[in-house]
């Protein structure tokens, strides 16, 4: 039984947010607590510092409009991800570099990914003027990118006691969610996502592991891939950008300590 094995407690959680944390987590199996662990620190991550790796891209583009920025935001998260991918492939070409060392490698390759992919919805949400300062909404905000369709519609179906969403994004949509109705969609959510990410890694850990440095070349194909589709999806699930900022850039913001802001673009 490996890092990625699949067993029936990948499938067994049925409620990710009113469950018993330490419980929900054992029996999550190992690439579920990879998951589980990352949304937990992304729900818990300072809106300021959300908030201030947008500030930072503005101050550094004066002049650029949201779109530019997201486009900016778009080439670190792929920058960060393609990165990482090609470094695991690699160390598994390395001798001594055995598969259950390359699978370790490849478990916190997915909670990196996971931490700079969390950053990355949220920092395009606040980007299209999201509120995020709910940390419920946040786990359904990130929840809906990473499952795309399959998603929007979990969240439809709660929708359907709400009224019907008339064209506004999900973002929009999650903003009328009281609690209730935001534990009850995280909860479809995570069970979804339990399932397709326990699949996805168990998928991309071989590739990634093979020796004589193929595993690099499969790594960042593979990585590009998902990082394609999350952009894509995060289009669909956040709506367009605004036309304009409403406040000029500020000048001469930090660099905030996040994971994509040391990535050169």
């Amino acid at each position: 039984m490996g890092l990625f094995d699949r067993t029936e407690k990948n499938r067994d959680i049925v409620d990710a947010v009113g469950s018993d944390p330490k419980a929900l987590e054992e029996r999550a199996g190992a690439s579920g607590r990879i998951l589980i662990t990352a949304l937990n620190k992304a729900v818990h991550m300072q809106t300021g510092l959300i908030e201030g790796y947008v500030d930072w891209l503005r101050s550094k583009h004066p002049d650029a409009s949201p779109y530019e920025i997201q486009a900016l935001m778009d080439k670190h998260i792929m920058r960060f991800a393609t990165g990482s991918g090609a470094g695991v492939g690699a160390a598994a070409a390395v001798p001594g570099i055995g598969f259950a060392t390359g699978a370790a490698a490849v478990g916190a390759e997915s909670m990196l990914f996971l931490d700079a992919a969390a950053l990355y919805v949220m920092a395009s949400a606040h980007l299209r003027g999201v509120d995020i300062r709910n940390e419920e909404r946040r786990r359904a905000l990130i929840l809906v990118v990473l499952l795309g369709s399959a998603g929007t519609m979990i969240v439809d179906t709660v929708v359907g006691n709400l009224g019907d969403r008339k064209g506004a994004s999900v973002a929009a949509t999650l903003t009328r969610f009281g609690t209730p109705s935001l534990n009850e969609v995280n909860s479809r959510l995570m069970k979804s996502a339990m399932k397709r990410f326990s699949k996805k890694v168990w998928g991309t850990w071989i590739g990634k592991v093979m020796p004589l440095g193929i595993g690099a070349v499969v790594g960042t194909v593979a990585n590009r891939k998902i990082v394609t589709k999350l952009i894509e999806n995060s289009r669909t699930s956040l709506g367009a950008v605004p036309q304009a900022f409403a406040t000029p850039a500020r000048e001469d913001v930090a660099k905030p300590d996040t994971v994509l802001s040391d990535v050169e673009v």
